[in-house]
């Protein structure tokens, strides 16, 4: 797990792991430690987590150079818009989705650019977002059959002809579609 270290002996102490695992098991903060653990991004995160319990300022400039980290921060630690961090948030189409469903509530206009270049999160975010039509992203989702499908029937609840020849390539997800919408036959 990880060695002992007693107070007497803090000033060995020279890495993130080795400060956040000692504030850790003495189960309260440790100011003098602080400037190691604000060097590692995960050590900062775990330290407002399970330490501090709430925000870790000091370590935040780490925590914002990441996206996941950003994002996971803004839902765990301060349970709400981490906006330091929303410039790499937005960079992420996954963080993006989730940061706009979980913590916004609401659209991420920032993180719309990288939502859109996936399939998988433009579908979602129009679902659970935008709960409609997300013109940005229909030509990623136009790429993969099995969300073209989806979006149609769960976004615009009507054909989705910008993504039927991707959907044609699949022989199930063309059946399914031409089922779906009436078609005569299989796409």
């Amino acid at each position: 797990m990880f060695r002992k270290i007693s107070q007497g002996h803090i000033g060995d102490i020279k890495t993130p792991k080795e400060a956040y695992e000692y504030a850790l098991s003495i189960g309260k903060p440790v100011p003098e430690l602080e400037d190691f653990i604000v060097d590692d991004v995960k050590y900062s995160y775990d330290y407002a987590v399970n330490v501090i319990k709430g925000r870790f300022e000091k370590g935040e400039y780490a925590i914002e150079q990441d996206p996941i980290w950003s994002y996971w921060y803004a839902k765990n630690v301060i349970k709400g818009r981490f906006e330091k961090g929303e410039h790499m948030i937005a960079q992420d189409p996954k963080c993006s989705r989730w940061y706009a469903e979980d913590i916004i509530k609401g659209r991420f206009e920032d993180g719309e650019y990288a939502i859109a270049q996936d399939p998988q999160c433009s579908y979602w975010y129009a679902k659970n977002v935008i709960k409609g039509r997300f013109e940005e992203g229909e030509d990623a989702i136009a790429q993969d059959p099995v969300y073209s499908y989806y979006y149609a029937m769960d976004v615009l609840k009507g054909r989705f002809e910008k993504g039927e020849d991707t959907i044609a390539q699949s022989p199930q997800w063309s059946k399914w579609y031409a089922e779906k919408f009436g078609l005569k036959e299989e796409l």
